[in-house]
C-alpha cells in the first residue's frame, strides 16, 4: 500500500478509532491502522501481531475491530456496481485482455479460514477440510471488488451462497447488465442470460468445446 493511500485511509477512519470519552488514550490512528493491516495480510496471530508493534493483546484485538468496522461502515462508498460509463469501460478492458465481449465482471467464492466455532462445528468444514466462512466476489476488469457477500458456514455450495445473494436479484434485471452485458463465472453456477460458465465435462466434449 502506498503512503498516500494510507494517509487518505487514516483520514477517513481516524474519528471512528480514537476513544471520545474519559478513559485511557487510545494509540494513535495510523498505528491502529497498521496493526489491522498487518493482521488482515498475514497469518500472524494476535500475540505475534502486538509483539510486532509493542502492544497488548487486548489493545491489538480492539484495533483491528476498530478499523474493521469504521471500513465496513464505509464499504459501499469503494464497492460498486459498475453504471453509466463505468460500465463500458469495464467491458471494454475485459475485452482487451480476455477477447470476451459485454463482460461487466467476473464472479466466484472463496473461504477465510477460521477456528472452529463452538456451536454447529462441522457446518464450516469446507470441502478442503478446515472451517471457513463463505466470501463471494464480483470483481472487474482491473479486479477491484464491485459486490462482496460473505456469513454463510463453508460447507455451502458456491451456487446456494450465489442464489442468496443480492447478485440473484442483479441478474433478472437488465438495468443492472446494461448492452445486454453478463458475468463470468466457473462450473460451481449455473447458466443464466446474464452469468456465462463452463460447458460441462460430462465426457461428451468435442475438443473444440474442451478449448473454449
Amino acid at each position: 500500500m502506498s503512503k498516500s493511500t494510507f494517509e487518505y485511509l487514516v483520514n477517513i477512519i481516524r474519528g471512528d478509532l480514537i476513544r471520545k470519552v474519559n478513559g485511557c488514550p487510545t494509540i494513535p490512528a495510523e498505528k491502529q491502522l497498521m496493526i489491522a493491516l498487518w493482521k488482515m495480510a498475514t497469518s500472524d496471530s494476535y500475540r505475534s501481531v502486538c509483539d510486532r508493534f509493542n502492544v497488548g493483546k487486548a489493545t491489538g484485538l480492539r484495533a483491528v475491530r476498530r478499523v474493521t468496522y469504521s471500513l465496513h461502515k464505509r464499504a459501499a462508498r469503494w464497492i460498486q456496481w459498475p453504471v453509466g460509463d463505468r460500465a463500458i469501460t469495464v467491458m471494454q478492458q475485459f475485452e482487451a485482455s480476455s477477447g470476451f465481449p459485454r463482460v461487466i465482471g467476473a464472479i466466484d467464492g472463496t473461504h477465510i479460514r477460521i477456528d472452529a466455532p463452538q456451536e454447529n462445528a462441522p457446518d464450516y468444514v469446507n470441502r478442503k477440510h478446515f472451517h471457513s466462512i463463505q466470501l463471494q466476489l464480483v470483481c472487474d476488469s482491473n479486479m477491484l471488488i464491485t459486490h462482496c457477500y460473505t456469513g454463510h458456514p463453508g460447507s455451502v455450495h458456491d451456487q446456494r451462497v450465489f442464489r442468496l445473494s443480492d447478485v440473484a436479484n442483479f441478474v433478472e434485471d437488465a438495468e443492472k447488465f446494461p448492452m445486454d452485458s453478463h458475468l463470468l463465472g466457473d462450473a460451481a453456477y449455473e447458466l443464466h442470460e446474464h452469468l456465462l460458465v463452463p460447458f460441462r465435462d460430462n465426457g461428451h466434449l468435442d475438443r473444440t468445446a474442451k478449448q473454449i
